[in-house]
């Protein structure tokens, strides 16, 4: 880059104004105006090459924002909490039977068969010795017919290898096919009561429009999960996640959130929350 051509102020952008006390690096390559900034010199995309993505921690919010995004969520969530029966255990079967079924399908379709599927195999070792084909008769018509083969082959190797019980460490549950880092983050929470992260759809859309709300968020997931972690009130990680996919579920919704009665309207990054109106085919 040539420093000895004429520069004018369209080439400078403020930083600080020099009452402030800035001091530069000696290498910034700045000119004081007539306004009292600092200015400092515009670097053209030209002379950079491809922009640098932006820090994944880049995401997380300020303490103060934090704090009342975690007050607020679970205030919410002590009076609009959903009765699910999955809820009112930790054991961690049941949780991993809960888990597999809710893939893909929708709440109320998932609670009268979770209740039939326990009461015929009750147990890891009660589901290891049953026939893939009367596990599968039993799931019908849950549909997304392998999951109960991974749910069948999850309980023959917890039986196999950890004597009828689930580990509580990420790395054992990600060992087995068919449990990915959302459920061993909802089982570690919900069945072993630790402050695990988890990112299913419903959280993706709370945490992108409330913190992000730009780019595309299948981009972020890596930032996504960091701020899901970020997130947590220390102890508190059953009851934050529920909320989180509680209010995602019944008031950040997809495609008509209630924007009007938001706890979160006064930081959210997208209210008022505008659907974007769908290209032609």
């Amino acid at each position: 880059m040539l420093f000895d051509q004429a520069l004018t102020s369209h080439d400078y952008i403020p930083v600080q104004r020099v009452s402030d006390g800035l001091i530069l690096p000696q290498a910034l390559h700045t000119m004081p105006l007539e306004n009292g900034y600092l200015m400092t010199r515009r670097v053209s995309r030209k002379t950079t090459g491809r922009r640098k993505k932006p820090s994944p921690r880049g995401f997380i919010p300020m303490p103060s924002v934090k704090r009342r995004f975690q007050q607020r969520l679970l205030a919410w969530y002590a009076k609009h909490r959903r009765d699910l029966p999955w809820r009112k255990t930790s054991d961690p079967y049941h949780i991993l039977v809960s888990e597999v079924m809710l893939q893909q399908t929708q709440v109320d379709r998932v609670v009268p068969k979770y209740h039939e599927f326990l009461e015929r195999y009750p147990s890891f070792e009660d589901l290891a010795d049953a026939r893939i084909k009367d596990v599968k008769k039993t799931w019908y018509p849950l549909g997304y017919n392998i999951r109960p083969e991974r749910l069948h082959g999850i309980a023959c190797e917890t039986v196999a290898r950890y004597g009828g019980k689930l580990p509580c460490e990420e790395e054992e549950l990600l060992s087995f096919k068919g449990i990915g880092r959302y459920t061993a983050g909802a089982i570690r929470s919900f069945a072993f009561n630790e402050d695990a992260p988890i990112l299913d759809t419903n959280v993706v859309r709370v945490l992108y429009r409330v913190f992000m709300a730009k780019g595309d968020p299948k981009t972020h997931k890596s930032a996504m999960w960091l701020l899901s972690e970020a997130l947590i009130p220390r102890g508190k990680g059953y009851d934050f996640n529920q909320a989180l996919m509680d209010f995602g579920a019944t008031c950040c919704t997809a495609r008509n959130p209630d924007c009007a009665h938001c706890p979160m309207k006064s930081f959210c990054k997208t209210y008022p929350f505008e659907l974007k109106p769908q290209g032609r085919s």
